[in-house]
């Protein structure tokens, strides 16, 4: 215990705040951004029958029938908290107030929740936890009275690189990433297409792809590489925060994950999540940032270490430990069992008691990341047609369908690719009120476009279709916009309806 709660120099953990928080000011500007289309009461969402199939969701500040405004004031605030992050004004309770609406956002838009809103929400938990904001402040930069802002700088680096904090909730913290490096990379084991290389390549092809169209046979070979190395270096990055400071193995797997979370950026609309986690690797470094010039002088004395949080740290060990029991529950239930098409990607979380009971705090986690590629492996292409009786004009799919990450995600369930528990009447209420929705957005900014038809064209990404020839169109729906409102005809109803 004397070794856990051991101190730790204070300057890496704010370095990780500060990066955190920089992070999760453009994570709630983009949330702000997408109101209209997933928060608002005439967005996409229909929130209504989102609450009534998944009542736990409730559990938030936001509720069915609200305004819109109450979401953008919401976001507003969460962006002025990041930066109140970021400069280290009263960071804890900030982070307090960035929980609550992360974890309000990702209840109230479910449907579209994905793995940047579940680390999200983790890392404002564990900005209110860490002892956090006793460097990097602009309140010491002012206390520092030098007569120039480099003057003032240095004079607080000299007392920064001094302090110490207790270590019990930064090593919490670590063993926290380093389980869900070691969940996420096992869980790869478990997959054929991660086995046999093909995964990665499945992956950028899919619309989670920045640019799934620039990968194409040709570049089978160097993408079977990546898979095998992405498969073997993911779980051997939880010896980051186990190796010695200095240690040759420790910086090459900075460097291998530096390329890992880059990559993943660079090319898969996930990137809030993998910045956090790069901002993370911050505190393993610690020892190697003190030694990197940051260090106290010869003739400075280091600062006892600022008191600790007996009830925050009690907390962060058993969030930890929750979180590792909650993952060894799951494997024992799933392992080599992930469903297929049309089947919920995870079954009902109550059944696992911890994962249920960390919900009722507002934590939602999983750590199995990418090992559905096999059974979610689609590559999803719109056809939009204006109909008339003398012609038929194509219109950008983008107009009807906009493909950003949570757009997709909501598109999903058009083919019943779903990720959440529902049965076959609530998967059809679903799919029918997201096409019905998105038709409305299309009719608001179209008022008199006239009869339009939506076709997907849908197929698996295998190893022997990386090339996409096998294409299958499932008409979706025909709607009329007339006067800025739309009258939708489904394939299997002919009835027009409102």
């Amino acid at each position: 215990m004397h070794t856990l709660a051991a101190p730790m120099h204070a300057l890496p953990l704010d370095i990780m705040r500060v990066l955190t928080g920089g992070v999760l000011f453009f994570y709630f500007l983009n949330a702000l951004r997408q109101a209209g289309d997933f928060s608002d009461p005439e967005g996409l969402i229909d929130h209504r029958l989102s609450a009534r199939l998944f009542p736990p969701t409730r559990m938030s500040l936001f509720q069915p029938g609200m305004s819109g405004w109450i979401f953008r004031a919401v976001q507003v605030g969460a962006c002025v908290a990041s930066v109140l992050v970021v400069i280290g004004y009263h960071p804890r309770p900030a982070a307090a107030y960035l929980f609550a609406a992360a974890v309000s956002t990702y209840r109230w838009n479910v449907l579209v929740a994905y793995l940047d809103d579940s680390i999200v929400h983790l890392f404002c938990l564990w900005l209110l936890l860490l002892p956090v904001g006793h460097t990097l402040n602009l309140s010491d930069l002012f206390d520092a009275g030098a007569a120039t802002t480099a003057g003032a700088w240095a004079a607080a680096t000299a007392d920064w690189s001094t302090v110490t904090v207790p270590g019990t909730a930064p090593r919490a913290f670590m063993a926290n990433m380093a389980l869900i490096y070691l969940v996420a990379g096992l869980y790869k084991c478990s997959s054929p297409m991660w086995r046999g290389g093909s995964a990665m390549h499945a992956a950028l092809k899919m619309p989670i792809a920045r640019t799934p169209d620039f990968w194409t046979i040709r570049h089978r070979t160097f993408l079977r590489i990546v898979t095998h190395a992405a498969l073997i270096l993911e779980p051997l990055f939880v010896l980051i925060f186990l190796l010695p400071a200095n240690s040759a193995a420790k910086w090459a797997l900075l460097a291998a994950a530096i390329v890992f979370h880059a990559g993943i950026i660079a090319t898969l609309k996930i990137p809030y999540s993998n910045a956090l986690m790069l901002a993370a690797l911050a505190i393993p470094f610690a020892p190697e940032i003190m030694q990197g010039g940051l260090r106290p002088s010869e003739s400075a004395s280091v600062a006892a270490a600022a008191p600790g949080n007996g009830l925050a740290e009690a907390a962060a060990l058993a969030l930890v430990a929750l979180l590792a029991i909650m993952s060894v529950l799951q494997a024992a239930r799933a392992w080599l069992r992930l469903p297929g098409p049309g089947q919920p990607y995870s079954s009902n979380g109550w059944a696992n008691p911890v994962r249920a009971l960390l919900w009722l705090v507002g934590i939602f986690q999983s750590y199995r990341l990418f090992d559905w590629v096999d059974a979610r492996n689609y590559h999803v292409r719109y056809e939009v047609w204006k109909l008339s009786s003398q012609r038929t004009e194509r219109v950008e799919s983008r107009a009807l369908f906009p493909d950003s990450m949570r757009h997709l995600l909501l598109q999903s369930y058009f083919i019943d690719n779903i990720w959440l528990q529902m049965g076959a009447e609530e998967r059809q209420a679903v799919r029918r009120s997201l096409l019905e929705r998105h038709a409305r957005r299309f009719a608001r900014a179209h008022p008199d476009a006239g009869e339009i038809e939506a076709v997907a064209v849908v197929q698996r990404i295998t190893p022997d279709n990386l090339e996409l020839t096998r294409g299958e169109e499932r008409p979706l729906m025909r709607f009329t916009c007339a006067g800025g409102r739309a009258l939708v005809r489904f394939p299997d109803d002919p009835d027009l309806t409102a």
